[in-house]
Order: structure tokens, then C-alpha cells, then sequence
């Protein structure tokens, strides 16, 4: 390897360890953090039955599409 390769390899090995550094820095605070829960959502039952008459709800309207789409398809055979 010549020295101006290793020049022109050398700025992006010292970006890869700086890039590096700081995700295992940010993952460590975040680990750390995880400890102390600040915020407590979805612990309220109003909330969670909204979201369960939603999810019937999204769950009904695809059955609906896909029955519909599948007499489409099957009527053009009749």
C-alpha cells in the first residue's frame, strides 16, 4: 500500500471510529435511561379499548376488501 492511499484511507477509518463511538455512547445513555420510566402510556384502559375497537375495526374493513375482491375475480369466471 502506498502512503497516498493510506492518506486517502485514513479520514474515512477516523470517521468509522467516530461513527462507532458515538452509536455505543448513544446506546449506553439509552440503556442507562430505560431505567427510569418517564412516561407511562397505554396504561390507561380508555385508551386501550380504543385501540382494540380500532383494531376490529381495520381488521373488519380488509375482510371486507378482500371478500369483495375475490367475488370480483370470481365473477368474471361465471
Amino acid at each position: 500500500m502506498s502512503p497516498s492511499t493510506a492518506r486517502r484511507r485514513a479520514p474515512r477509518l477516523v470517521l468509522a471510529v467516530q461513527v462507532t463511538l458515538s452509536v455505543l455512547v448513544l446506546a449506553a445513555v439509552g440503556w442507562l435511561r430505560g431505567k427510569e420510566v418517564v412516561d407511562d402510556r397505554g396504561s390507561d384502559s380508555s385508551e386501550k379499548a380504543f385501540m382494540v375497537i380500532l383494531a376490529i375495526a381495520l381488521g373488519t374493513a380488509v375482510t371486507v376488501a378482500a371478500v369483495a375482491f375475490v367475488d370480483s375475480k370470481t365473477a368474471l369466471f361465471k
